[in-house]
C-alpha cells in the first residue's frame, strides 16, 4: 500500500511531468506529433518507477496507447482518437492525492486500448 507521502509525491510528479505532455498531445494537429509526445511519457516515469504507487501501470498504459500507432493494424485516425481521448481524460482527472483519479484514468485508458486491440489485433495476435 502506498504511503500518503508517496501519493502526494506522485501527484506532484504527474502534474509537473505528465500533464504538460498530455496537453501537448491535445495541442498537436498531426497524429504523429501527438504520438511523439505520448512516447515521452514512459521515459518521464521511468526514473521514479521504484516509488511511484501507480508507476508501472501508468508506464504500461501510456506505452499501450503509443503501441496502437506502431502495430500497423489500427488505423492511425483511430489510434490518434484513442490517444486524444486518454489525454483529455488525463487532464480532466481530479487533483485528489489519494490515487483514485489515476486508477479511474487507468481503467478508461485500458478500455480504450483493449477495445482497439480486440478489434484490430496487436503485435502478437490478430483481431479477436
Amino acid at each position: 500500500m502506498a504511503s500518503d507521502q508517496d501519493e502526494e509525491r506522485e501527484s506532484q510528479l504527474l502534474a509537473t511531468e505528465i500533464d504538460p505532455l498530455a496537453q501537448a498531445i491535445l495541442d498537436s494537429v498531426q497524429p504523429w506529433d501527438a504520438y511523439e509526445a505520448a512516447l515521452e511519457i514512459p521515459g518521464r516515469l521511468q526514473g521514479a518507477l521504484d516509488w511511484l504507487p501507480h508507476g508501472g501501470a501508468l508506464y504500461g498504459a501510456w506505452a499501450d496507447l503509443a503501441d496502437l500507432f506502431e502495430t500497423g493494424k489500427t488505423p492511425i485516425a483511430d489510434a490518434h482518437g484513442a490517444l486524444r481521448q486518454a489525454a483529455t481524460d488525463w487532464l480532466a482527472r481530479s487533483e485528489d492525492d489519494t490515487g483514485a483519479p489515476v486508477e479511474t484514468w487507468l481503467e478508461g485508458a485500458q478500455t480504450l486500448t483493449h477495445r482497439l486491440t480486440d478489434r484490430d489485433g496487436d503485435f502478437w495476435h490478430g483481431p479477436r
